[in-house]
């Protein structure tokens, strides 16, 4: 059974389409109108093996703020849907991902509360390229909220915006991912029109 979601949002100025497959290949287009959070994206993604679409669409200039908040809230509500019955997962995940010279952990309880617990932040703020630092925890936020999960995200080292904000999107997508892996101990029904298939 495909686990799979999509979200619409519509705004005056422009529309938010996310559509989430948890069990993919780590697939994605994303078109935001802020290039450095495209690239977040697809690394979420690709960390995760989520298979990821996401589309502004509309005429006005992107606001960031309101594009990352806006995609935080929609990718985890998609993400909470998708994921479905959440007591035949493994329920906790948890991932150290280091890149360059940055490392951070994540840990998440998808049974949790919509909570988040952020101190992934680099030391001083930095603009990295079109996208501010300071825009990290707002999406995490967004997102644990929507999808009802417990994150914790730690910078256990690093300086520099980049590889920290790199490694926060590539830790949380990975502990996400083995916290929705289905638990073997669990038997999961199958539907009566999907018997026999």
């Amino acid at each position: 059974m495909s686990r799979t979601a999509e979200v619409r949002r519509g705004a005056p100025a422009a529309t938010l389409i996310v559509r989430l497959a948890v069990d993919g290949r780590g697939r994605a287009s994303v078109r935001t109108g802020v290039s450095t959070f495209d690239r977040l994206l697809e690394s979420f993604s690709e960390h995760g093996r989520f298979d990821l679409d996401v589309e502004v669409v509309g005429d006005a200039p992107p606001d960031a703020y309101a594009v990352v908040t806006a995609t935080g809230a929609a990718l985890g509500e998609a993400f909470g849907r998708a994921v479905g019955a959440r007591e035949v997962t493994r329920g906790i995940g948890e991932a150290t991902v280091p890149v360059g010279g940055a490392l951070v952990r994540a840990a998440c309880d998808l049974r949790g509360a919509g909570l988040l617990a952020y101190a992934a932040a680099p030391p001083a703020w930095q603009l990295v390229g079109d996208y501010d630092v300071a825009l990290t925890p707002e999406f995490w936020q967004a997102f644990a909220l929507a999808s009802q999960v417990t994150l914790h995200l730690d910078l256990l080292r690093g300086v520099h915006g980049r590889p920290i904000t790199e490694a926060a999107y590539a830790a949380g997508a990975r502990a996400l991912a083995v916290a929705a892996e289905r638990d073997p101990r669990v038997a999961v029904a199958t539907p009566a029109g999907e018997r026999g298939r």
